[in-house]
């Protein structure tokens, strides 16, 4: 006889059929329940409830897993994925019975988004991903657009992944069959405490007979209507005009303010400004052959993209131009660009350099933009 405070209803034929809790440890695509778990999540992302995330929206998260056992900080996640909006999201899966779950797991969790932006920032993330699809026989970039669209433009995607991991805005799941009680507690108040990152809880329940067809009931856990209405407000990327990006850099003042404006009329006086669609102001600078090369943050960060395609000259150009900064120490005398997915955060800040070296910076990027 199974509990009847655990159970699902059947209505067939004007009647009403229970369907009993049942552990996913009997032979549910793992040896255990835990494999059954991250097993589950694996190939089932739809199983996260992107409706109850966000119940009002029209498009509510959809998820693309990007790699299981995700290396971060000198541990690895159990899963990491991404929802249409460029918003990562990192799943961690313990048992009930295991005394992890109770309160080291959600200390863990926050630990792994404290080491995100360092273990995954300037293309990283991107390339753990495709090495974990590429090894199943599959291209990251088409499992994307099978889920989001075949009209999805990648770079601007990764470029928007990129500008959320910076600001934070991640999402933190810790998915189980059962949440305790103190467990709850303490996400849903993070949920409520933290600003742009998402704490939730998911348990993945079972039900019906050994023999039968089972039913899923994915349940989310810490957020109220308010909190969804809080982030909902403050989320979504915004088409960063030039007029709208001077107008926040006057609101920065001091020497951040002064550096991206005049990084801004330079563009605008070389004709190689791009907007940028993302959460904070940023813009982007056109090569010679009309694709973005660079990305300038509103941190003062530049994101210079390595891909052979957006230069003219090839390899050789592209080269020409990495060299160029790794003179001035704007990147890693190391980095190798045939290794580089996507690209790399220069290495130092605007603020970071004098008068000099910022014109400098400014002629030697002129070379190769407009």
């Amino acid at each position: 006889m199974s509990s009847q405070s655990d159970e699902v209803f059947f209505l067939e034929n004007e009647g009403l059929r229970s369907l009993p809790a049942r552990s996913m440890r009997s032979g549910l695509l793992g040896k255990s329940l835990e494999d059954a778990l991250q097993m589950l999540l694996q190939r089932y992302p739809q199983v996260i409830p992107g409706r109850q995330i966000d119940p009002a929206s029209d498009d509510p998260p959809r998820f693309v897993l990007l790699r299981r056992e995700m290396p971060v900080g000198g541990w690895s996640l159990d899963h990491l994925y991404v929802d249409q909006r460029g918003v990562l999201t990192l799943v961690e899966t313990k048992l009930i019975q295991n005394p992890e779950s109770r309160r080291e797991v959600v200390g863990q969790i926050i630990e792994y988004a404290a080491n995100a932006v360092e273990s995954w920032a300037s293309g990283r993330a991107r390339q753990y991903a495709a090495e974990f699809w590429s090894k199943q026989g599959k291209e990251l970039e088409e499992i994307l657009a099978e889920e989001f669209g075949e009209d999805l433009d990648i770079e601007e995607f990764w470029h928007v992944v990129e500008t959320n991991l910076r600001h934070g805005r991640v999402r933190l799941i810790v998915a189980a069959d059962e949440l305790r009680p103190e467990v709850r507690r303490m996400i849903e108040y993070l949920n409520r405490e933290m600003q742009n990152t998402e704490v939730l809880g998911l348990e993945l329940k079972c039900y019906g007979e050994e023999s039968a067809l089972l039913v899923l009931v994915p349940r989310l856990v810490g957020q109220t209507q308010a909190d969804v209405d809080r982030r909902v407000s403050s989320r979504g990327p915004v088409l960063w005009t030039a007029d709208m990006l001077k107008s926040a850099f006057g609101e920065y003042g001091g020497e951040r303010g002064q550096r991206l404006q005049r990084m801004l009329d330079w563009a605008l006086e070389n004709r190689c400004f791009i907007e940028g669609r993302a959460q904070y102001p940023s813009f982007g600078l056109r090569g010679k052959g009309k694709d973005r090369i660079l990305t300038v943050f509103s941190g003062e960060q530049l994101y210079l993209f390595f891909e052979e395609k957006r230069y003219p000259g090839g390899i050789e150009e592209r080269d020409a131009l990495i060299n160029e900064l790794k003179a001035l120490q704007m990147l890693d005398q190391t980095i190798d660009p045939e290794e580089v997915v996507s690209g790399r955060n220069l290495a130092r800040r605007l603020t970071e350099l004098d008068g000099s070296e910022f014109e400098k910076l400014l002629s030697v990027v002129g070379m190769y933009c407009g």
